[in-house]
């Protein structure tokens, strides 16, 4: 639906620019982001930053899942109080492990949001300093969004007008 709008806008704008060759360009980002060194050097930042973490988590892991093997080889054998203690231990280990991995990935979450806005920042200026020197009149994204028009191929206040 999106596209149709969109192709339909492009109808319109063509009469207005006919008098030159409208010069469109894409940008497939998702390639793009694959591409540039600040973006694989970013990931490679947040991977070092956060192994120590993951390193220790995975050890709480470990130490939960030989607990809890223990405990299912040593179940007949041990007195029903024992049987609590290690119950309770392997729930208490479990519950650290949960806490940690949950506060963790919020922790990443965030600075993977938080780098790449800064990225998509740093690119959306290099898009619109490229379109403006190269004289490009819009610039796409693969999708179809718009990265970069000019602004007398902006014509929302011409569509108001005629709605109003």
């Amino acid at each position: 639906m999106f596209k149709k709008y969109f192709i339909i806008s492009l109808l319109l704008i063509l009469p207005l620019t006919s008098f030159s060759e409208t010069k469109i360009g894409i940008v497939k980002l998702d390639i793009l982001f694959q591409e540039i060194p600040i973006y694989k050097e970013s990931q490679n930042n947040i991977k070092k930053e956060f192994e120590p973490k993951a390193n220790e988590l995975k050890k709480i892991e470990v130490k939960w899942n030989k607990l809890n093997d223990n405990y299912l080889k040593n179940e007949r054998t041990l007195s029903k109080n024992d049987r609590q203690k290690k119950i309770k231990e392997i729930n208490s280990i479990e519950k650290e492990f949960r806490e940690k991995q949950q506060a963790l990935q919020g922790e990443l979450q965030s600075k993977q949001n938080s780098e790449l806005q800064r990225i998509r920042e740093i690119v959306e200026k290099a898009i619109n300093k490229y379109a403006k020197d190269e004289d490009y009149d819009i610039i796409l994204r693969a999708d179809g969004t718009t990265l970069f028009a000019k602004k007398y191929i902006d014509i929302t206040q011409d569509i108001i007008n005629i709605l109003n």
